[in-house]
């Protein structure tokens, strides 16, 4: 039997790249999938109209295409995720289509990269749109259903943070802030559904997609070589196949992917603790965390692999002495 017989997902921003992938691979393992996509390109800070994108292509059709000629079952979804009631229509649809749903992967992203000095309101507006209100909104409709419903056994969220998520770099604020949020979201959405039989995770993808090749630095850190390429988006979508199946035993947690690599986050930690009588007068409590360290020693999973590095990074320590 198929790993996702009779199991129903969702995955939004389905069109191509990881979305794409995501839905074509839990198909080929028996689930039902509702392809989400908003069809249109970005014009102004603002979704264009759902439907076609700007090459003529219906992005979530194709994909429906590709897996009803494997022999599985998919329909479209065009609604926007940052929309409130778009979000609900694609939870509305895999219900009207399959009976139900199980397994919601949130894919739906967009890139627009500056720094907190160049960017503007609109960059703002459609990165956390798009990232945080998107899978919140998603993440609601669908424990909303499950709660009607009652606990049933083997649903499954994974949504889609970032490595620079949990490790923020400089010229992504907005970027890194909502990817953050969705980690954070994701250990919400953990805790509070396992009693519907939920288990929540997240995916940090370092895979070549459109929408990260619109950060300039990316063709450097994920280079196109002979062989395998540790790239394609396709080799995460095993990752969220498992996360999806009932062999997962996790949730709560963050899992980074590249290629045959496979991480998992260590969560935020008070690793220090320094403890007065009473209130802290500033002059001494100064004294007390002048012992701590000004650094970090963090393993960071970045394209390219594992590093050992620091939080704040030895460069930012650097530009406040001068």
């Amino acid at each position: 039997m198929a790993l996702l017989a009779g199991k129903v997902a969702i995955v939004t921003g389905a069109g191509r790249g990881l979305g794409r992938c995501h839905a074509l691979a839990l198909a080929a393992h028996g689930a039902a999938v509702v392809v989400n996509d908003l069809g249109g390109s970005v014009v102004g800070g603002a979704p264009e109209k759902n439907g076609p994108d700007k090459n003529g292509e219906d992005a979530a059709a194709v994909v429906v295409a590709e897996i009803i000629a494997s022999g599985g079952r998919a329909v479209a979804n065009r609604a926007s995720v940052a929309d409130w009631a778009g979000a609900k229509s694609i939870i509305d649809d895999a219900v009207a289509a399959f009976g139900g749903l199980d397994i919601v992967v949130n894919n739906a992203g967009i890139n627009r990269p500056a720094s907190l000095i160049t960017l503007t309101e609109a960059d703002y507006d459609l990165e956390t749109a798009v990232h945080l209100k998107g899978t919140t909104a998603v993440c609601h409709h669908a424990a909303a259903l499950w709660a009607r419903q009652g606990r049933r056994e083997g649903r499954a969220i994974i949504n889609t943070t970032s490595p620079v998520g949990v490790h923020p770099m400089p010229d992504g604020g907005p970027y890194c802030a909502a990817k953050a949020g969705i980690a954070a979201l994701t250990v919400v959405a953990a805790q509070e559904l396992a009693s519907l039989g939920v288990r929540a995770n997240a995916v940090a993808p370092a895979a070549r997609t459109r929408m990260v090749m619109a950060s300039p630095s990316v063709d450097q850190l994920m280079p196109r070589a002979a062989g395998f390429d540790r790239h394609l988006p396709d080799h995460v979508s095993p990752l969220v196949v498992y996360l999806a199946s009932p062999l997962n035993r996790f949730t709560g947690r963050v899992f980074g992917a590249e290629g045959p690599d496979v991480a998992l986050y260590q969560p935020w930690s008070a690793d220090w603790l320094v403890s007065g009588d009473g209130q802290w007068p500033v002059e001494a409590l100064a004294e007390a965390l002048a012992a701590l360290p000004e650094q970090a020693p963090i393993r960071a999973f970045y394209p390219g692999g594992r590093i050992d590095t620091l939080i704040p990074p030895n460069r930012t320590l650097k530009g406040l002495r001068g």
